[in-house]
């Protein structure tokens, strides 16, 4: 059997829905271990990220680098793999592609996060940034909560007629927007995808609003203005992907809000506390954590085992 799977073997093995729905199981496994990733600073300032997990069956280590220099280039900005091993025997089952692992699985927690949090799940959605992660927002949330209908905003116009273009080629509705903010007032799903190098999201969002900012996963990264973060803290409710959010969620943290006092989404999921008639906008955000990459493996290894 092949171990070494490629950018296309890894995505067929992490088909969107059960994806979404492995990432929501693992969330109530006891067996779920998952350290602080390791996070070593790299000349030019690059990272390399190490992040292990385990449940009972399955362990698994993402190790990837993040090269910031890379946005605009051929050149990813995320490179490495995630290596899968089999608890009993010890045995090395899979070695995915990192960079396909972490757009999934980041653009699956988001759904999730969704279908927990979101007030309004009709759409249309508006997608701020046409890239990697703009694509798998797209696809995911059509796939697993049938959205139809999107609107995609990028500083770079041919790519969001780019992103445009291939969710027409999926059937759905999408058109390019000059203005990210402007079409806030149409958007009751929103999701930031872009660099996190400024400020892309600045006005009110519709009371009925489900914002996943995933962009920003260093304190000095940012999406979304700080008088938003603070506003929709007052007005609605804020939720982060994992307790590693405290220190890495940089838009929540340069507005000066106490991320520990936040609730985490494996609370919202134990408690079954979903928000559909929570009012105020709903703010997830999204900075990545191990147990997403624990999640994909899990669900790969069912694929190929099955």
């Amino acid at each position: 059997m092949n171990i070494l799977l490629d950018v296309s073997q890894t995505a067929a093995r992490l088909p969107w829905a059960p994806l979404v729905d492995e990432i929501e199981a693992l969330l109530t496994d006891p067996s779920v271990q998952v350290p602080p990733r390791i996070v070593l600073p790299l000349a030019g300032g690059g990272s390399l990220f190490a992040m292990p997990g385990c449940d009972a069956r399955t362990a698994m280590t993402k190790l990837i680098t993040f090269t910031p220099a890379n946005v605009g280039t051929p050149t990813p900005t995320i490179q490495g793999d995630v290596t899968v091993f089999d608890i009993a025997s010890g045995t090395r089952t899979l070695i995915l592609d990192g960079p396909t692992v972490t757009g999934r699985r980041t653009a699956a927690v988001s759904a999730l996060g969704a279908r927990w949090l979101a007030p309004n799940l009709q759409g249309p959605m508006l997608i701020v940034g046409a890239g990697v992660q703009g694509q798998a927002h797209v696809e995911v949330f059509a796939a697993a909560l049938g959205v139809k209908q999107f609107r995609i905003a990028s500083r770079r116009r041919a790519s969001a007629e780019a992103l445009a273009a291939h969710a027409q080629g999926l059937g759905l509705q999408a058109e390019v927007v000059d203005d990210a903010d402007a079409a806030l007032a149409d958007c009751p799903l929103v999701a930031t995808c872009t660099p996190a190098s400024g400020v892309v999201l600045r006005a009110q969002p519709r009371a009925d609003a489900f914002i996943a900012a995933v962009g920003a996963f260093t304190p000095k990264m940012v999406e979304l203005a700080p008088e938003l973060c603070r506003a929709i803290a007052e007005q609605g409710r804020i939720v982060v992907d994992s307790r590693d959010a405290e220190h890495e969620a940089g838009d929540l943290l340069q507005a000066g809000l106490d991320v520990t006092a936040m609730p985490a989404l494996v609370d919202v999921v134990s408690a079954q506390q979903k928000a559909r008639d929570a009012r105020g906008p709903m703010l997830f955000k999204s900075c990545g954590w191990a147990g997403w990459d624990l999640a994909a493996a899990r669900l790969a290894a069912k694929t190929v085992s099955g």
